[in-house]
């Protein structure tokens, strides 16, 4: 399995941004002298639930101040970008940080932020694949090419420079978790990008569409990754872990305030709402506890076919020094307990075997977990 950390730097209190975004960059060079392999970047905009609004900038600044750790975005959200001007940035940042950079890519849910850019959801499938299209054609074309699609539109011939360091471009990780998400990772061999709260029935689930779909392009059915994004903080007990929920819960009721437009002058409701689990429910879909504890839970992602783990540490205004604390006892004790433990070799054509999942079960088994922290 491999390990790396999510940030999207949230601000309950409206902290000094600058100080919020030094904490984590210590945090992540702390993380690279422990051994964790990459960190991943949200894209947010427009209020305190995440104040990641320049992914590819803070993407660059991180890589200036590290040697070895992989950085990539969770998610950079396509339906909002200029896809030639991303292509040109995307560029020129893999090679500054010397092919370090992992290209994740989103169509977004939140329609607050994209009603900022003047984008709406009901768009935001046909303008993701658009963008994904010319991103390709641009990195890898080495003659100019036009484009004529119904939201982008290339007349005159272009040629972008330069190209990504990584050939033939930056590795591609795909957050989403539609049926029609996991045909379009296989067919481009991109890495899915899980949410722990579906619970690992429901990973496996998502896994089974990926497995079918790798199957349906002729690809073999050896060598799957899966992404799996954790809400994860580790203490020394279950109960000095368990009790720091409280900031989970904020990041959960914040994330809901948000997808219902509850906002006002940047700052997100974050209350309680109808249906909220209880604590030792929510605990359940939560990586909390002792190392011992978070190893067990670890491994049972991976025999659900989990081999990436994005570790969500940051979250719901945790103090500095809690974080710098989980995270040593994750270097220290907790990867290298897993650094050879994998999927079950059976596992793949075992889901292969098994009847395609649709996007209904899909769909019923993200509304089982809370929060949803992965678009469809």
């Amino acid at each position: 399995m491999q390990f790396g950390l999510f940030y999207e730097w949230p601000n309950p209190t409206l902290r000094n941004w600058k100080t919020l975004f030094e904490e984590g960059v210590q945090q992540i060079q702390y993380s690279e002298e422990l051994g964790f392999d990459y960190v991943l970047i949200a894209e947010h905009h427009f209020t305190n639930y995440g104040n990641s609004p320049a992914p590819l900038m803070q993407a660059l600044y991180i890589g200036q101040r590290t040697k070895r750790i992989r950085i990539g975005t969770a998610a950079v959200i396509l339906p909002i970008w200029q896809p030639l001007r991303l292509a040109e940035e995307i560029a020129v940042l893999d090679n500054l940080i010397d092919g370090r950079f992992m290209c994740g890519v989103g169509r977004g849910y939140q329609a607050y932020e994209m009603a900022g850019f003047g984008g709406n959801v009901e768009e935001s499938r046909g303008r993701f694949q658009e963008t994904l299209d010319i991103l390709i054609k641009a990195w890898t074309s080495e003659e100019s090419f036009t484009y004529d699609g119904k939201y982008h539109k290339i007349p005159n011939p272009v040629r972008v420079f330069p190209k990504p360091m990584q050939k033939p471009y930056p590795p591609l990780w795909l957050a989403g978790t539609s049926v029609e998400s996991m045909k379009l990772a296989a067919k481009l061999d991109m890495l899915p990008l899980s949410s722990g709260m579906m619970g690992m029935d429901g990973v496996k689930k998502q896994l089974g569409v990926f497995v079918h779909s790798m199957k349906d392009v002729g690809k073999p059915l050896t060598g799957i990754n899966l992404g799996l994004q954790c809400m994860t903080h580790v203490a020394p007990t279950d109960e000095e872990a368990f009790a720091e929920v409280k900031y989970a819960r904020w990041q959960n009721r914040a994330q809901r305030g948000l997808s219902r437009q509850a906002v006002t002058n940047g700052q997100v409701e974050a209350t309680p709402y109808e249906g909220e689990l209880d604590d030792e429910s929510y605990l359940e879909r939560l990586y909390f506890g002792s190392p011992e504890t978070v190893i067990k839970k670890f491994k049972a992602a991976a025999a659900a076919g989990a081999t990436h783990i994005s570790n969500w540490m940051m979250f719901g205004g945790m103090e500095h020094e809690k974080l710098i604390r989980s995270i040593r006892l994750m270097g220290e004790e907790v990867i290298p307990a897993l650094k050879d433990v994998m999927p079950p070799a059976a596992l793949y054509q075992e889901l292969a075997e098994q009847p395609v999942v649709t996007n209904e079960e899909l769909q019923s088994a993200r509304l089982a977990r809370s929060p949803r922290d992965m678009p469809t």
